[in-house]
């Protein structure tokens, strides 16, 4: 079968690839560490529990958290059905996870064995839960200044008011920016992104307690619930592969 490409690359926390597309789309997934991906206004966090995919021709960047063994996959548009044809988080099982590490690394494997556990790769793909692991940057520069500030320090307690001075605009006006281009209002904003940031922390290991402080939430037990109420699952369970 020689509808998959596969690649290792290991990256240092800090680096960034810079906007860039594919003719195929694009498996990418943490063995260990995390990524940020940025796609037109869409804002992706991939924990080494998540995948990203990212269709063909898609313009995307790529920022390391930690350091990373990245482990990606190209697959033909043709080879996938329509509904890939966005950028999507998905829930990676253990399946999925074993078919696509062993198709990446043991670069030894019989030919038809190999084509096997490929389509056996799209298969389960196809059957992965997506996840809301994303989220929309205001495109209005003022507003998309504060949200770069807040992506970049998300413990950042500055009220809707001192962000309105950054943005040299009024209370009202910041916060109506933020509805129309996100659809969500300034402080829902705030929570999902501090919820997605928190994936990262979690994902290096950090205690509940501590990933609350560090995204800025006032306590354990109101960042838990935040997290519950926009995943479905309890902060803990960031780490799980089912």
């Amino acid at each position: 079968m020689t509808a998959i490409l596969f690649k290792v690359l290991d990256y240092q926390a800090g680096t960034e690839l810079p906007l860039h597309c594919h003719e195929d789309g694009q498996i990418l997934f943490a063995r260990s560490g995390s990524m940020e991906v940025r796609a037109g206004n869409q804002v992706v966090m991939i924990p080494s529990t998540r995948i990203a995919w990212v269709p063909a021709g898609m313009q995307h960047s790529i920022r390391f958290r930690s350091d990373t063994k990245m482990r990606t996959a190209f697959i033909r548009p043709e080879a996938v059905c329509n509904d890939f044809n966005n950028l999507h988080v998905f829930q990676i099982t253990s399946l999925f996870r074993e078919l696509l590490i062993k198709l990446v690394e043991d670069d030894k494997c019989e030919q038809d064995y190999r084509g096997l556990l490929e389509r056996a790769l799209i298969k389960e793909l196809s059957l992965l839960r997506e996840e809301p692991f994303s989220i929309p940057l205001p495109v209005d520069a003022r507003a998309k200044r504060v949200a770069e500030a807040l992506c970049e320090e998300p413990s950042n307690t500055n009220n809707i008011a001192d962000w309105a001075q950054i943005a040299a605009c009024s209370s009202k006006t910041l916060g109506r920016l933020f509805l129309k281009d996100t659809g969500q209002t300034f402080q829902l904003w705030r929570r999902h992104m501090r919820l997605l940031a928190a994936l990262h922390y979690l994902d290096d290991g950090l205690s509940v307690t501590e990933t609350a402080h560090a995204v800025g939430f006032s306590s354990s037990s109101s960042f838990a619930e935040a997290h519950r109420i926009t995943f479905g699952f309890p902060p803990t369970g960031a780490k799980s592969v089912s």
